[in-house]
């Protein structure tokens, strides 16, 4: 139900928004919010009309993430429309994604599984797509083209944040020379605690890309492990598998065969150039099929060692052409396969490299490439001094490339997850 926004909007301001209990996290005066807002630090905008219990819109302005988002509520506290906004320009803001939904009843949950939705993903380049479900989960959904027009797809700096034009963002404008009201949020808001689970709000942030998952125990033999089909498994041995001269220092993972945007794809990360040690890690498990348990070993994940030196943290690695600013909660980059393989090679020789992986595979030239091991392939380029090295995948689809840094910062470490780990977990 949209509400009478002739009333006086009042604005205040906190550090954090608890999704749950629809109550702010530690309160912010207006010259805090400022300051905040000109470090890059994240605080959230709440806009109230008086007498409201819940709040017209909640923004989360975090300019040191690239990234403002907004939350429209109704009168019963269901939030009712989304936005995500991403700093790509220093005075413009792009929208990477819109959702909205539609409650049938009063009596209908947030988010419940039969309330109508629509979600439109765009793109920079003009692309995007939107995603109808007028049952929600319960009923047929629809695909199309997105419809938001390009000039509505970007927008000034100026209208976002506490420095801002400071209006509403979702729900119907402001009308023409009505401010909002600021108010003291130290005065004024208090963060319930006692309406929080354990006291630990259910903190809006930022979205966050994908985040790798127990990659160096995956290379620690010994290691155990589980996923949702494979109860117990065992890190049985880190295998050898070739060294690969890379003398450009810029390295292409992608698979040899594909065509389009993701072929060669090139890694913005430079490396150390010179010669660098590929292995596989080998775990090994019990497969059961009926009355029968079968022992099994298998090549989860390959990597590139590039230093000596322990991984501190690890990271998405993306392409040159990559922008992680547009990745949303868990989205990653990487390269695509449609015949379940990938490649570690130099740039500066992958069109040799890559055309004479298909003359060994494909066309079957003998002398275009070799096997060197199981499931693993050579091609070289004498004229650069470079080779490529492929690996078979789980499957067909899109495999992040992993990179990991260095306490100094520096790249050690290249890996790629080549089977499916579903919910990996230590045990």
């Amino acid at each position: 139900m949209m509400r009478d926004v002739e009333q006086t909007v009042k604005v205040s301001f906190a550090e954090g928004w608890d999704l749950a209990s629809r109550t702010v996290v530690h309160p912010l005066s207006r010259s805090e919010a400022e300051a905040r807002d000109r470090a890059g630090k994240p605080y959230v905008m709440v806009h109230r009309l008086e007498g409201c219990t819940s709040p017209v819109e909640v923004h989360l302005v975090a300019w040191g993430d690239s990234h403002v988002g907004a939350w429209a509520y109704d009168d019963q506290g269901r939030r009712t429309m989304e936005a995500d906004w991403r700093l790509l320009e220093p005075g413009r803001l792009f929208l990477r994604h819109l959702g909205g939904w539609r409650y049938d009843t009063e009596e209908q949950t947030e988010f419940a599984p039969e309330a109508g939705r629509t979600y439109v993903d765009l793109f920079p380049d003009g692309k995007g797509r939107r995603v109808s479900e007028p049952k929600g989960d319960r009923g047929p959904s629809r695909h199309t083209l997105a419809d938001i027009p390009e000039e509505k797809r970007w927008h000034a700096r100026e209208a976002f944040g506490v420095c801002g034009v400071r209006q509403l963002l979702l729900s119907q404008p402001l009308p023409p020379g009505q401010e909002p009201e600021f108010v003291d949020a130290t005065e004024t808001e208090t963060w319930c605690a006692d309406r929080v689970a354990d006291g630990r709000p259910s903190l809006w942030v930022p979205p966050r890309p994908a985040r790798p998952a127990h990659l160096d125990e995956l290379f620690e033999p010994g290691t155990r492990i589980a996923t949702s089909f494979a109860p117990e498994m065992m890190v049985s041995a880190i295998r050898d598998i070739a060294t690969l001269r890379l003398p450009s220092g810029r390295l292409v993972v992608a698979d040899p065969l594909t065509e389009g945007h993701s072929a060669g794809r090139r890694l913005s990360e430079r490396i150390p150039p010179g010669e660098c040690l590929m292995q596989a890690a080998v775990v090994a498990y019990e497969s059961q099929y009926e009355d029968t348990r079968t022992p099994v070993k298998e090549e989860v994940a390959v990597r590139l060692l590039l230093g000596e030196e322990p991984v501190a943290s690890w990271e998405l690695a993306p392409a040159e052409e990559d922008d992680v600013r547009l990745l949303r909660e868990d989205e990653i980059f990487g390269f695509d396969t449609d015949g379940a393989s990938g490649a570690f090679a130099d740039a500066s020789g992958w069109e040799v490299l890559a055309d004479r992986y298909q003359r060994y595979l494909v066309e079957q030239e003998d002398d275009a490439g070799e096997t060197i091991s199981d499931g693993y392939m050579r091609t070289t380029d004498e004229a650069t001094d470079s080779d490529l090295v492929s690996f078979y995948t789980g499957g067909d689809g899109t495999y992040p490339v992993w990179l990991g840094r260095a306490s100094t910062g520096k790249p050690v470490c290249v890996v790629v997850l080549i089977s499916y780990l579903p919910d990996l977990r230590l045990l």
